[in-house]
């Protein structure tokens, strides 16, 4: 196997004797023969290029002329490119061609002369220590060995990815920043590579040098759509890694060979400097070469290649193009569209730092651990409590010994703590009227749980939203908050809806209850009777309220009380009126069952009314729902995905407005919305 830098220096060679093609052929039979050419390893453990190479920087076309910005890479201190044995190739053929070193004036006259770069610096806290002071060093040596007229822009990498210095000559200001960098944070390092593509813009000469010690493991960009921005940018990136592990250079090796740039592998932060060092002489090195375009080749893809000697060696680089009449965007590859997200500003809050969600996580588990072991001391009181009551009663007894209650089970189980979370619960529904009024709803919505029981789950539901809300957040007490309130509406919600069916189901079982009971009643059976077979044929929900009216007869009410109680838990004004149809026949008399076949008659015919209008109020309704429904559904969804989206409306002026604004027109909008579709039949 033939040393890299050998390799190089043959295939340029061949290239000033025999052309382009004969170029081509050598490093064909190179890199067949050898496989990739792997960099000579130096004293302090790292990999670097053992000769001089070529490198198109740009390129861009105008009418019969081609401007291409070219560098020597790998040339020792006070070396440059010989201007007098720049050739350049299009396709096979050889073009007249002038080449001009960039800088001073030469700089600021074509775009294409004009050279940027980009420092992006892994600040992460793993780089704590001699790593950061390292690259801090290297980032000094950078300024002070690149020409004076390249602007240099600096970005950092850490949680997320920051453009600290916009790219400007002001060294000073660069120099002020870099000293003043702190390692903290994770490493968002394909989010800060997409970002310096983005800010060495796409004109003229552009590099990006990045330094990182660690694998991507903060950002929101993939590693194919950081290879892919590098590849189609046009700019030239070379990259430091402060580690030899194959998580670590793997992404790098991807990320350089997609831009044609180098890679530097080392466990010595001393080789920081040197690395940043040869990064800025190579910038020094660039020359502007203008070749001129025969007619032929306008509007042609071609392959520009251009040698040159440099140092003593012959160094080349080519690169597909496309030749157009107008002037076009400067490529290094083919001119095709830019591919890949670019907008990659990401913000991370103080809410959303690793740290704050441990303590918060922590803070989770230490509340719950304290309502745990607040529920087993409630319940070990009053296991106690009942011990000292049966001990201080088992003296008047026959046998001397306090019979053993039987613990009351609950819905939420037979546990100590289920059945103290119960009592406390309980305890909080003070008031005999909410407690009587949440009592009744449950019995209408046919939920088999007490007014205590259901507290205990709603307010379960409550925190187990609000503690899954802070998660998906990231954090954000905004979201914890929204996870609260929907945890405290979504069981509020479900009883509503259960008891709207439920009523729904005993009004259209009611017409045939009826014609039932007029039935029983015709062939000579009481009214009792007559519920008792209701309750035999097991239709639900009907069977259960006439099966409690028949108890409740059973234990003395009157039948009409009895009656007037399923009305009241139906809240059904229709059977009102049957209950108020029964109660004169039974003060006055007259046919009973004639009255309720009657009444079943227009229930029946009120029914398929309504069902009708339903139908054709149908459409309505639904249009209600999702405009109601829609613009709270996606805000929660913003509010656990974006937060960053959404923040304006709740801390802008001009947002909080909007945001009434957007309230009281969609209050508005769901009550108008809410008469036009009911319909009362």
């Amino acid at each position: 196997m033939r040393p890299a830098g050998a390799l190089a220096t043959g295939i340029a060679a061949a290239s000033l004797v025999l052309g382009p093609f004969a170029a081509t052929a050598v490093a064909a039979s190179a890199v067949a023969d050898s496989g990739t050419p792997t960099p000579a390893a130096s004293a302090g453990g790292s990999t670097v290029a053992s000769a001089a190479t070529g490198r198109i920087e740009s390129q861009s076309s105008k009418v019969g002329q081609l401007q291409v910005t070219f560098s020597a890479v790998g040339l020792a201190p006070g070396q440059s490119i010989d201007l007098k044995s720049v050739r350049v190739f299009l396709d096979t053929t050889s073009v007249d061609a002038t080449a001009t070193a960039i800088g001073g004036a030469v700089a600021s006259a074509p775009p294409e002369a004009a050279r940027t770069a980009v420092l992006v610096v892994d600040i992460s806290g793993s780089m704590k220590g001699p790593g950061l002071d390292g690259a801090k060093k290297a980032a000094q040596a950078f300024l002070g060995a690149v020409p004076p007229d390249v602007k240099v822009g600096l970005i950092t990498v850490s949680t997320a990815a920051a453009l600290v210095v916009p790219p400007t000559t002001d060294r000073a200001a660069l120099t002020k920043q870099i000293a003043a960098l702190a390692a903290v944070g994770n490493t968002a390092l394909y989010d800060g590579t997409l970002l310096a593509e983005k800010t060495v813009g796409t004109t003229g000469s552009r590099t990006i040098v990045l330094l990182t010690d660690g694998h991507d493991d903060g950002s929101k960009a993939t590693l194919a759509q950081a290879v892919a921005a590098a590849h189609d940018s046009g700019a030239a990136l070379d990259a430091v890694s402060f580690g030899t592990a194959a998580a670590q250079v793997e992404p790098l090796r991807q990320l350089t060979t997609a831009s044609n740039g180098r890679l530097l592998t080392t466990q010595n932060a001393n080789d920081f400097v040197p690395a940043f060092r040869r990064a800025a002489e190579d910038i020094a090195t660039q020359v502007l070469i203008t070749a001129q375009v025969p007619a032929p080749f306008a509007g042609r893809s071609v392959t520009v290649s251009i040698t040159a000697r440099a140092g003593g060696s012959a160094i080349m680089d080519s690169a597909a193009f496309k030749l157009t009449n107008a002037p076009t965007a400067p490529t290094k590859a083919a001119s095709l569209p830019p591919s890949g997200p670019r907008d990659v500003a990401v913000s991370v809050g103080r809410f959303g730092t690793p740290r704050f969600l441990t303590l918060g996580v922590i803070a989770i588990f230490i509340g719950l651990l304290a309502v745990m072991t607040v529920l087993a001391f409630n319940a070990s009181i009053l296991d106690s409590r009942e011990t000292r009551v049966r001990r201080r009663l088992s003296f008047y007894t026959l046998t001397g010994r306090g019979s053993r209650a039987e613990p009351q089970p609950t819905a939420l189980g037979d546990s100590s703590v289920a059945r103290s979370a119960v009592q406390l619960a309980g305890r909080l529904v003070v008031s005999r009227e909410f407690d009587a009024k949440l009592g009744r709803r449950l019995e209408a919505a046919g939920v088999p749980l007490k007014p205590a029981e259901w507290i205990v789950v709603q307010g379960g539901a409550a925190i187990g939203l609000g503690v899954l809300f802070f998660l998906l957040g990231s954090g954000s007490p905004v979201a914890a908050i929204l996870g609260v309130i929907v945890g405290l509406g979504v069981p509020v919600g479900y009883l509503v809806i259960k008891e709207s069916r439920r009523s729904s189901a005993f009004l259209e079982q009611l017409p045939d209850t009826l014609q039932l009971i007029a039935g029983s009643v015709s062939v000579g059976h009481s009214l009792p009777q007559a519920m008792d077979a209701v309750v035999r044929e097991e239709l639900q929900p009907v069977s259960v309220e006439f099966n409690r009216a028949l108890v409740e007869t059973r234990l003395g009410m009157p039948v009409e009380d009895a009656l007037e109680g399923i009305s009241t838990r139906m809240n059904s004004q229709d059977f009102a009126w049957i209950v108020m149809a029964i109660r004169i026949q039974r003060e006055v008399g007259g046919n009973l069952a004639e009255i309720l076949n009657t009444v079943a008659a227009t229930i029946r015919e009120r029914e398929r009314l309504r069902r009708q209008v339903r139908g054709l109020s149908a459409e309505g309704r639904l249009s209600a729902w999702i405009l109601g429904g829609l613009p709270p559904v996606f805000a929660t969804y913003l509010v656990l995905v974006r937060p960053t989206y959404i923040k304006p409306l709740f801390t802008d002026p001009i947002g909080i407005a909007l945001l009434v604004l957007m309230i009281a027109l969609m209050g508005i909008g769901a009550f108008w919305l809410s008469r036009v579709v009911k319909v009362e039949v």
